[in-house]
């Protein structure tokens, strides 16, 4: 029995000195593992920011293309990120096809891509959360523009933009993004009081009252009323650009072609004799010959390309849902009467409706051709409180957000913001094509180069 009792605790001692060893052998493996694991992890985070600065690359030349700048026969630039990294970006080609390359640096780390593109007389996209043509931009008080996700609100005017506070804060008038106006940025009141915030760069003819955190680019000094984190640039003012996005035209023959529905359509919950989404309530394509009426608690499906040759009011608490079908285009729906375009043509949007992109990103598109430009009066689209997720377009007329509204994008010719009101921009929306008479450019290849 004692020798039987020995042998077990022989046995024992020999299992607790193996594991011993084994502890051992196993930290040994881990100490040297762990800094190889560490070394990867920081390897793959470095040649990450040497892609993400490629691709910052290539936007920058996307965005200088598409809006309109002069590369000649070739193009280069060489810009330094926040983070350290630097990309070298070049874009060379003829007036039909360019190829954009970029190359990112980080440390030891270089990550090449390429981008081809193609001229297309019918094809364009939204750069800008805003772009407004003189008619320009205002904002009242609690007003702010941005992008999802943290990316830039940008906005354009072809004439001023005016707000009612500069401050960053809560109650401020605020562009987290970079402004161009052709005119001023000032006071919504005048030039003594008010004025707007602007997160990064701006530039404009005239810089009266304002705070920029980002660097000021006028023909002079900014006036006393206008504060300036940045440097000053001695420069000319933005060039105007035209805010003719869409050809209503082509989206037009598009809805006809398919069917008509003659008279007014009124969807509702309930369906009825003028109700033209039918049973399964979906719409598109179509032209609708008199007003479209969207009932209160209600929804719909737009499947394609829509044609109201009269007013569109869709009111409070409507769902609009945009077929998945149509990817990251989305669908266009024109508001217009051709033989009276200044008193109808009218677009409002009651309280609590929501527009619902398609799972690419593709938008509502909201385009009316009414001339009505006076935002005081009854303009050419008013938007009321909570519309989210759609674009609206009223190249021509104003476009008049009331009080806790939230919107997608806006292009019009004036553009007014009321308290409370937010504009956040998809970037995605600079990737939708659009027919449009101005011409634009596609991708047509994007390329990952290994070298």
């Amino acid at each position: 029995m004692i020798k039987s009792g020995n042998s077990t605790g022989q046995v024992a001692l020999i299992i607790v000195f193996g594991l011993g060893v084994l502890g051992v052998l196993l930290a040994v493996a881990f100490s040297r593992l762990a800094p190889q694991a560490v070394v990867r992890q920081q390897a793959l985070a470095d040649s990450s920011k040497a892609y993400f600065a490629a691709q910052s690359g290539i936007e920058e030349l996307m965005l200088r293309l598409r809006s309109h700048h002069n590369f000649g026969d070739s193009w280069e630039m060489v810009y330094q990120l926040d983070n350290g990294a630097v990309f070298y970006a070049t874009i060379s080609g003829n007036l039909s096809t360019k190829i954009a390359t970029s190359t990112g640096m980080f440390k030891t780390y270089v990550r090449k891509l390429e981008v081809q593109v193609a001229e297309s007389d019918s094809k364009t996209s939204f750069l800008f959360a805003v772009q407004s043509g003189e008619g320009g931009f205002e904002l009242e008080r609690n007003t702010v523009i941005r992008g999802i996700g943290g990316a830039a609100g940008n906005v354009y005017t072809n004439g001023d933009i005016l707000g009612e506070n500069k401050t960053s804060g809560t109650s401020g008038s605020k562009i987290l993004g970079q402004a161009w106006a052709v005119g001023k940025v000032s006071g919504l009141t005048g030039d003594t009081s008010g004025g707007v915030y602007i997160q990064s760069d701006a530039a404009a003819n005239e810089l009266v009252r304002c705070g920029i955190g980002g660097n000021a680019l006028a023909p002079a000094a900014p006036g006393p009323g206008c504060e300036f984190e940045g440097d000053f640039t001695v420069a000319a003012p933005p060039e105007a650009l035209s805010i003719e996005s869409v050809d209503t035209e082509f989206w037009k023959q598009q809805a006809v072609q398919s069917s008509l529905w003659p008279g007014n359509c009124v969807i509702q919950s309930g369906g009825g004799v003028e109700d033209c989404s039918g049973a399964d309530k979906r719409l598109g394509s179509v032209k609708i010959e008199g007003d479209l009426v969207v009932n209160s608690n209600s929804s719909f499906t737009l499947t394609g390309p829509v044609w109201v040759e009269g007013d569109l009011t869709i009111n409070s608490n409507v769902d609009v849902y945009v077929d998945d079908a149509l990817g990251s285009e989305g669908v266009v729906v024109v508001i217009d009467y051709p033989a009276n375009q200044f008193s109808r043509g009218k677009v409002v949007v009651a309280s609590n409706v929501d527009f619902f992109q398609t799972s690419e990103g593709g938008p509502a598109v909201l385009v009316t051709t009414n001339t009505e430009e006076s935002c005081s009066g009854v303009p050419a689209v008013t938007a009321a409180s909570n519309t989210t997720s759609v674009v609206f377009s009223a190249p021509s007329g104003c476009v008049f957000f009331e009080s806790n509204s939230f919107v997608r994008g806006v292009l019009a010719n004036a553009v007014h913001l009321s308290s409370n009101s937010v504009i956040e921009y998809d970037p995605r929306l600079a990737a939708v094509i659009l027919t449009t008479g101005l011409g634009g450019w596609q991708v047509i290849g994007f390329t990952e180069l290994v070298e």
